[in-house]
């Protein structure tokens, strides 16, 4: 099907778009790692950081990170990771969807299909850009030597804790506490 087809080619695209940008992310995560990007909230200090948390947001795949104290309040300012370096993938990326959401309106196959392949294409892409941030955040902590519990997640309920690769429940409904538990 040509559609499995774009999406694939989007993929590749997704992967050939975050390369290049390997190095700049390792930087910016090591300045955070070692703390010299942190800006803390008032009445609060580089020693009250329990946690690092970074958050992606499934559609722009861009990541925000934010600093916890051990009760799960945030404690820190966001600093926003690839807000502006992958919009042309995005801009591609709307297109694409544009013309999927045209596809499926004229697609006669299965309406099961249709979302298998959709699930198939998400996975995929959620799969190259978590192993591409996660190798990234091991070369600067590496570098850094940094032990600070460190969360990964997107928008839903469950995280990734990188030190220990646990998948860790996450209560996010309260914006400024975001509670990270095993």
């Amino acid at each position: 099907m040509e559609q499995i087809k774009e999406l694939q080619e989007l993929n590749v695209f997704l992967k050939t778009t975050l390369e290049p940008l390997s190095t700049k992310i390792t930087g910016e995560l090591l300045q955070i790692l070692n703390g010299t990007t942190i800006k803390m909230l008032s009445s609060y200090e580089k020693s009250d950081i329990a946690t690092f948390n970074f958050e992606y947001r499934n559609e722009w795949l861009s990541i925000v990170f934010f600093g916890s104290n051990a009760r799960g309040v945030t404690i820190t300012e966001d600093i926003s990771l690839l807000f502006r370096e992958i919009n042309e993938y995005t801009a591609k990326l709307q297109d694409i969807m544009d013309e999927v959401d045209e596809m499926e309106e004229d697609f006669e196959g299965d309406t099961e299909e249709w979302e298998d392949m959709m699930e198939e294409y998400r996975e995929e892409q959620l799969s190259i850009y978590d192993d591409w941030f996660i190798n990234c955040w091991k070369e600067a902590k590496n570098l850094t030597q940094n032990i600070t519990p460190t969360y990964w997640s997107d928008e839903v309920d469950l995280g990734l804790e990188l030190h220990t690769f646990e998948i860790v429940e996450i209560n996010k409904n309260q914006s400024n506490i975001r509670y990270y538990s095993h």
